[in-house]
């Protein structure tokens, strides 16, 4: 298990089981049986059950369409930007609200993203989103979004580097992982999602 977070930091939604208790092909079962329900990988790699919020969602779609339409520009051929697909890294298992990864047919990625995006839910608490940062990076990620629809705020993190704060028109700039994608951070609030 890659439990280096403390099982009492982990609150992120109702555990349905435990890291250990469940393969990836049993999860891709559970999926697909229960559409109508969101699941999802908390900092321990355990599969919580989510009520997604309708912002949520919406800031969701909004951050895949700009990186998906940077990506169609051919900024970088042969990625795309899918969102709540399922992460195999080993000993630690994710599903970020958004992904920045090569193209795959229908399997498991077992490559860490290039990007990945999570959007603060109300179950969510700072120290385990923060915690999942860590994780992403420890395990390839080099960017990491850390997105709040309250504070319409987006904490960037980065390998090597102190976590940034964006809030307002403060300028997403993909740097030298995603070279060429600037944004302004208000465009991923809409004012119809406020």
């Amino acid at each position: 298990m890659a439990a280096s977070i403390p099982r009492a930091d982990v609150v992120d939604g109702q555990v349905v089981a435990a890291f250990a208790d469940m393969t990836m092909d049993e999860f891709v079962a559970l999926v697909e049986r229960n559409p109508d329900s969101h699941y999802k990988f908390n900092a321990a790699g355990d599969v919580v059950i989510m009520a997604a919020m309708y912002v949520h969602g919406w800031v969701q779609g909004v951050i895949a369409a700009h990186l998906n339409s940077w990506l169609w520009t051919g900024a970088l051929p042969g990625y795309g930007a899918p969102t709540n697909i399922a992460f195999n890294l080993g000993d630690w298992r994710c599903r970020p609200d958004v992904a920045l990864s090569p193209l795959q047919g229908k399997v498991i990625v077992t490559e860490a993203p290039l990007l990945a995006v999570e959007i603060r839910s109300d179950s969510n608490t700072w120290r385990e989103l923060r915690a999942k940062a860590a994780l992403y990076l420890q395990h390839g990620t080099p960017m990491v979004w850390l997105v709040d629809t309250d504070a319409r705020s987006l904490e960037l993190h980065h390998a090597d580097a102190a976590p940034q704060t964006l809030r307002g028109d403060d300028l997403i700039d993909g740097g030298d992982v995603l070279p060429g994608f600037r944004l302004p951070l208000s465009e991923l609030f809409p004012d119809q999602a406020a």
